[in-house]
């Protein structure tokens, strides 16, 4: 049986995860709809499709007052949104999420496309590979795959979101991107960081330059102490949105030399078979 690995208590999502974050443009906009922003914040407030919550965590996470997430969770309870638990306290997604995320990659062909040949990494290198799709100041999992035989696993599934500027995943979505794509969301993670940032633009400065040079950058427990990674920026045409693929390990395993001299070229051979189809830029 694959062993799990176990690492510790989460890093925080900070305030990318709370409502002023989603819904930084409301004033003055007279379009824009408070009320459905805020019951979608509750459903961004699960990291995965198996995480149950009750009220208060959803107002820890979302910042909204406990009587409003109440009254979020009761409505999106009925709709299908959401589901209760066992306890009849808590609360998990419901078939109506699946219903939407079905629909998205109904829309985006590149993740099953790009399918057999991650799985196909993800044994060559025995570790996790996830395909991650830009959201707000995070990069969400799309798919993930485990190697064929994988012994060491890492307790992540779809849906998991990690920080922009404190993962590979994150850091190599920002290196594909352009200038003015970047330059916003540069702007809100300095905002976010406050006296965090010069160390944390010094690490993107890294990853951009790695990205440029060689197409891949790494990351040395900038998410987690105890996990390294290795990410790329992918395009694929006729996709929505800026995809990036990551392959996470345990440090002891995934070594600052295995991940420059063996499993970052093993990842950009990936993607070349992938462009010399046309299903990659």
């Amino acid at each position: 049986m694959p062993q799990a690995f176990a690492t510790g208590r989460e890093p925080q999502r900070g305030r990318a995860g709370t409502l002023p974050d989603l819904i930084e443009g409301e004033d003055g906009d007279r379009q824009f709809v408070t009320a459905l922003a805020r019951g979608l914040q509750v459903l961004r407030a699960f990291r995965d499709a198996t995480e149950m919550l009750g009220n208060r965590e959803i107002a820890e996470r979302t910042g909204l007052p406990k009587p409003t997430v109440s009254r979020l969770t009761h409505t999106l309870l009925t709709l299908g949104y959401l589901v209760h638990g066992d306890d009849g306290e808590r609360y998990g997604l419901g078939p109506a999420v699946l219903a939407l995320s079905a629909a998205f990659l109904r829309q985006n062909s590149f993740p099953q496309m790009a399918k057999p040949y991650l799985q196909d990494l993800a044994t060559a290198v025995q570790a996790h590979v996830a395909l991650g799709l830009l959201d707000g100041l995070h990069s969400v999992y799309i798919q993930l795959w485990r190697g064929v035989g994988q012994t060491i696993t890492l307790s992540r599934e779809v849906g998991f979101h990690l920080p922009l500027a404190r993962s590979a995943m994150g850091m190599a979505t920002l290196a594909g991107m352009d200038e003015e794509q970047r330059a916003p969301l540069l702007a809100r993670l300095r905002a976010e960081s406050g006296a965090d940032w010069p160390r944390l633009d010094e690490t993107i400065a890294r990853c951009t330059a790695e990205v440029a040079e060689q197409g891949f950058c790494i990351g040395l427990g900038i998410w987690h102490p105890e996990i390294n990674a290795v990410a790329a920026p992918v395009h694929s045409p006729g996709a929505r949105g800026l995809f990036a693929i990551n392959i996470s390990g345990p440090a002891f395993l995934m070594t600052e030399t295995a991940l420059r001299a063996e499993i970052g070229p093993k990842l950009m051979a990936t993607i070349d078979r992938m462009r010399a189809l046309g299903i990659v830029d």
